[in-house]
């Protein structure tokens, strides 16, 4: 009997260590980027668990009886070693993020180390150390899970408290993942409904993030302007540097107000009873929390056995819900023509709905929620609508486009617009200051119209456009006539000290390094950014890859980059095309507008510009303009200093004519493209816009 139990008890350690304790502890470092629940995920790893157990001691009693006992025990404690090793210590994938478990790299350093360990410990099972051997998997698979254990217990408010608001003062921050703000700026020009949904807030049009992924851009927001990489080069060793400091969230919670965290903001929320876990804003049947909770498996295969095992897990997984777990919601993932991750990404927009349909006021003192929602990353997956369309291949196709970005873009601030209309709903809203942000912009290559597509240091997808944010801001009691629109230069590392000089407790507020967004003319505190960027072609969205660069905080921040002498600028002869032909576009329409309300065009010289030697030149070269009807004069996308490429204007003040000037390459896709634009007087020297009278100038 003993021996059986033995065997028994071995073989539920087995199934248990790869199947429950691996995977609960891969659950605990992800709790930020889960999409389900902690309770749904359990019930189904402890049914797998026992599912496993029996099985590997019926075929531990096989082999038993086939004389091969010494096979069965080593092979079990080999997968103990192995499971355990690669599990809680050395994972055999590289770091995930937004990249499905199948395309990570292999970390063949750890595989080295854990076929060596593992085949080591195993050899040792059959040795007189075979207690010393048993004793380090289970210390290290119960230290491990110590911490992890609390947490999981402890993570995951209830609905009913995250959707309730204080019915005397409440702080919003809605944030949505990859809106481009000048995506976002078109989409509010282009419809008055929602230009008259926000009237009350400041549309900060020049806004700048100082990273681009979305964690180190979190970072930076609640901690103010901070060069993190003083603290450290690795980003796993910067939350042991950070505890002294101050930061938005902690500082809510130090003065009583209620404060939940949605999303990656939890990784800086150090209470886990005030985090809500994603996935659980909406109701979901059995059949739905099977699918999502299985969902996460491939990420477990890719680090206990390389990203080749989950492509293998992610393959079988397809079948059986495609199979069996007919469900909606629980399809989406076997339908969905973008990433895997992307798939359950899309699902926060439900909980977005979800969560305006359930708000509700309670007696708190002061509610603070910060919200971010995935659904809005790159690719497009909903049109304007909100309806999720990425269930055709065909649609799919035909969206992943600059069009289709501002479409999913008006889904995004349709949803903002639903949100204030249930605070006033409410009669909350002259309650809340009201924050709708995103983390960063768009990728430089991904639509065929790129206004910023310049990338920096040779890496085609991190460029200037990915540093454009979302930034809008309503505090309390702001009642305009229209919104308005902030040219001035600042970064979403300003909210921290913004939000902490809006509070009640003022305290400390000088400890956040940054500007005022509500008095940005105000002496600035923050003169100079900490700017990540890749450091080269082979550097990617994580912090450990890039640099960090020190900008001055300069209105014309690409001129205040490439003086540093660190960022190299590449463009693609379309995309500086395209930029042209939209920053005259923007002149031009200023240019109507100004000779509407004064009845003539602005006068120049002869033909001005920003370094023109055909005129004169200055900064301010097209005069009356800004800011009355521009935000700000655009500047040729090489940031020449000489003559040539720029922009030049002439006017007599009753026609003119408007050209980037110098720009070959450009005129000569101008010439394919629209050849209308090309100016006749300068052949392929000049492309642009005039009135009628100045197409000979």
């Amino acid at each position: 009997m003993p021996a059986y139990f033995k065997r028994l008890t071995l073989s539920f350690f087995a199934a248990s260590t790869l199947f429950l304790w691996v995977p609960l502890y891969a659950l605990y470092l992800s709790l930020a980027d889960i999409n389900f629940s902690i309770n749904s995920f359990f019930v189904f790893s402890l049914v797998i668990t026992i599912l496993v157990g029996f099985v590997f001691f019926l075929t531990d009693l096989l082999l038993t009886f086939l004389r091969l006992r010494w096979l069965a025990s080593g092979a079990l404690y080999f997968l103990i070693f192995w499971s355990s090793l690669s599990g809680l210590l050395l994972p055999l994938a590289g770091q995930a993020g937004m990249i499905s478990p199948e395309d990570l790299p292999t970390n063949y350093k750890n595989l080295a180390l854990v076929a060596s360990l593992s085949l080591i410990l195993t050899l040792l099972t059959y040795t007189k150390l075979k207690p010393a051997a048993q004793a380090f998997v289970v210390i290290l698979i119960s230290t491990s899970l110590g911490s992890a254990a609390y947490a999981l217990y402890d993570t995951g408010a209830s609905m009913s408290r995250f959707s309730g608001l204080s019915s005397s003062d409440n702080v919003i921050i809605l944030s949505f993942d990859g809106t481009a703000g000048n995506v976002a700026k078109q989409a509010i020009e282009d419809s008055p409904e929602l230009k008259q949904a926000f009237k009350d807030f400041i549309f900060y049009d020049n806004a700048v993030s100082l990273a681009p992924a979305t964690v180190a851009s979190l970072r930076s927001e609640i901690y103010g302007n901070i060069n993190f990489r003083e603290l450290s080069e690795l980003s796993s060793d910067l939350p042991a540097k950070m505890v002294d400091y101050q930061n938005s969230i902690k500082r809510e919670q130090s003065t009583g107000s209620d404060v939940m965290t949605y999303g990656p903001y939890s990784f800086f929320n150090e209470s886990s009873s005030d985090i809500i876990i994603p996935g659980t804003l909406t109701d979901s049947n059995l059949i739905e929390r099977s699918s999502i909770a299985l969902s996460f498996y491939p990420h477990i295969a890719a680090r206990i056995g390389t990203p080749e095992l989950a492509k293998l897990i992610d393959t079988q997984l397809r079948l059986l819900q495609k199979n069996y777990l007919h469900d909606l919601k629980a399809e989406r993932a076997t339908v969905h023509q973008g990433a895997a991750w992307d798939a359950l990404s899309t699902l926060q927009n439900e909980e977005v709905t979800a969560l305006i349909k359930n708000l509700h006021t309670t007696d708190s003192k002061r509610t603070v929620r910060y919200m971010h929602f995935l659904h809005t990353h790159f690719p497009v997956d909903f049109d304007e609508k909100c309806t999720y369309r990425s269930n055709s291949k065909e649609w799919f196709d035909a969206n992943q486009n600059y069009q289709g970005l501002k479409n999913e873009t008006h889904c995004a601030l349709q949803q903002t617009a639903d949100f204030i209309q249930k605070l006033k709903d409410l009669n909350i809203y002259d309650k809340t200051t009201f924050i709708v942000k995103s983390d960063h912009g768009a990728l430089a290559p991904n639509f065929d119209y790129d206004p910023d597509g310049i990338s920096f240091n040779g890496q085609p997808l991190w460029g200037y456009n990915r540093y454009r944010p979302l930034l809008m801001f309503k505090s309390r009691t702001a009642e305009q006539d229209s919104l308005i629109y902030n040219n001035a230069l600042v970064s979403l590392s300003d909210l921290a000290k913004t939000l902490c000089l809006q509070s009640t407790d003022k305290r400390k507020c000088d400890d956040f390094k940054g500007l005022d967004l509500l008095n940005t003319e105000a002496e600035d505190t923050s003169p100079k950014l900490y700017f990540d960027v890749v450091k080269d072609a082979t550097s990617s969205h994580d912090y450990d890859t890039q640099m960090t660069v020190v900008v001055p905080r300069e209105r014309d921040f690409l001129a205040a980059l490439k003086n540093t002498g660190k960022i190299t600028f590449t463009a693609s002869e379309m995309t500086q095309y395209l930029q042209r032909k939209r920053d005259l576009e923007e002149i031009r329409t200023a240019l109507e507008k100004y000779r509407e309300a004064k009845g003539s065009y602005p006068l120049s010289q002869a033909f001005d510009g920003l370094y023109s030697i055909w005129g004169s030149a200055a900064q301010n070269w097209i005069p009356g303009l800004v800011p009355t009807f521009l935000s700000t004069l655009p500047r040729d996308p090489q940031l020449s200093k000489e003559a040539t490429p720029q922009y030049i204007y002439r006017s007599n003040g009753a026609a003119y004519k408007l050209i980037s000037h110098g720009a070959n390459a450009s005129c000569k896709i101008a010439l394919r493209d629209a050849p209308q634009l090309v100016d006749p007087r300068r052949n392929c020297f000049g492309f642009g816009f005039w009135s009628p009278g100045a197409e000979g100038w």
